[in-house]
């Protein structure tokens, strides 16, 4: 059987094959729609079902698309906030101490150039990696290298009781900046160091345990 030919116009070089691929690639059929998007418009298109005369569905009556939009409505305002907080938990499972080489000191230098600089979100990582490392080599802290920022908090909490809520709420923070895309301002990286600060000047507090003691035999009476 003969190889069937061409015409030349559709052997094209190199360079405008190139050029008909880029064409052809800029098509909107390559361009995937945002989920959120694709969603709407497919609730969108089953309303103008619902409400289309010429539809098996036409004869639907008004209310019944008022409680569909309001329903579906509801299931995107209950799952969309799940989802992203179960991507933000997922995220929020990283080390305080990502590099466990540097000191307690190194990371107070860093904090406080980068509040010098503006840097309020670096300032603040550095500041609670300071408190982790400090508190790893006063041994208040056990494998502090693979804690997570709450983890570290909680941990801490438990040897300077006073400043639990300070350091529950510089673990958010740290959390916050490093892996759920928020920001600190200047206040904010002042209160880390500050806190990074206070438990350096602080004495962890001391729990004794009391064990009981027994009291001396009353001797026997003789007779």
């Amino acid at each position: 059987m003969p190889v069937p030919t061409f015409p030349r116009a559709l052997e094209p070089g190199p360079e405008q094959a190139r050029s008909w691929l880029r064409e052809e690639l800029r098509a909107a059929a390559y361009h995937q729609e945002p989920l959120l998007d694709r969603l709407w418009r497919w609730v969108m298109d089953r309303l103008d079902a619902l409400s289309n005369p010429s539809g098996h569905l036409g004869a639907v009556p008004t209310v019944v698309t008022v409680l569909v939009t309001l329903l579906v409505a509801g299931l995107l305002l209950w799952v969309l906030p799940r989802v992203r907080r179960e991507r933000s938990l997922r995220r929020s499972t990283g080390a305080v101490l990502e590099d466990p080489g540097v000191s307690a000191r190194g990371y107070r230098e860093r904090a406080a150039g980068s509040r010098a600089a503006g840097r309020y979100d670096e300032a603040v990582l550095d500041s609670f990696r300071a408190i982790a490392r400090d508190m790893g080599d006063r041994t208040l802290l056990q494998d502090a290298p693979g804690l997570t920022a709450h983890e570290v908090g909680m941990a801490v909490a438990t040897a300077f009781p006073l400043h639990a809520g300070e350091l529950a709420r510089a673990a958010d923070l740290f959390d916050s900046v490093r892996y759920g895309g928020g920001t600190a301002g200047a206040q904010e990286a002042e209160d880390v160091a500050a806190l990074d600060t206070a438990l350096v000047r602080s004495r962890p507090a001391v729990t004794t345990t009391s064990t009981p003691t027994t009291a001396p035999a009353t001797p026997a009476r003789t007779s």
